[in-house]
C-alpha cells in the first residue's frame, strides 16, 4: 500500500509519498550558512552529517514562513537534503483514483504533479523529480 505524507506550508497543502523520504525530524537546530540563497535556512547536523535544510515555501514563492515543527529529510542520490515545513498533518493511504490531474501552469511552477482529493482536502503532490532538478541551479 502506497501512504502520503500530507504537510502545511504557508497556507497551502502538500504532499509527498512516504517512499520518497528518509526521515522526518523535529525542528532541529540550523547553522547560518554565510552568502547562501534566501530558500536556504541553514544546515542542520543529520546523523552526523552536514545537510542543508530549504525553505520550501520560500523556494516555491510561498512567501517566507517561520520555522515550523519539523523537517523532511530526503536521500538525493548520495546526498541529502531537508526541507522546513509548517505542520505536519497526517500519513494517508495513497488512493490513485482520487488524483486529478494539473491543469493550472502556475501549478506546475510549484512543482506540483497532480491533485489528491483527500476527504475533500486538496493536497498538492509534489513532483519531486521536478522539484529536485530545480534545486541543482541554487
Amino acid at each position: 500500500m502506497n501512504l502520503v505524507l500530507i504537510f502545511r506550508l504557508a497556507d497551502e497543502w502538500f504532499g509527498l509519498k512516504v517512499d520518497d523520504i528518509q526521515e522526518i525530524v523535529e525542528a532541529p537546530e540550523l547553522n547560518y550558512v554565510p552568502r547562501a540563497p534566501e530558500s536556504i535556512l541553514g544546515a542542520m547536523n543529520f546523523h552526523g552529517n552536514v545537510v542543508p535544510v530549504l525553505d520550501l515555501a520560500c523556494y516555491l514563492g510561498l512567501g517566507n514562513q517561520a520555522y515550523g515543527e519539523r523537517a523532511v529529510v530526503l536521500p538525493i542520490g548520495q546526498t541529502v537534503l531537508a526541507f522546513g515545513v509548517t505542520a505536519i498533518d497526517r500519513i494517508v493511504p495513497f488512493d490513485s483514483e482520487m488524483m486529478l490531474p494539473c491543469q493550472q501552469e502556475e501549478q506546475k511552477e510549484l512543482h506540483i504533479g497532480m491533485l489528491y482529493n483527500h476527504e475533500g482536502q486538496m493536497v498538492n503532490m509534489l513532483d519531486l523529480p521536478s522539484l529536485l532538478g530545480s534545486l541543482e541551479t541554487i
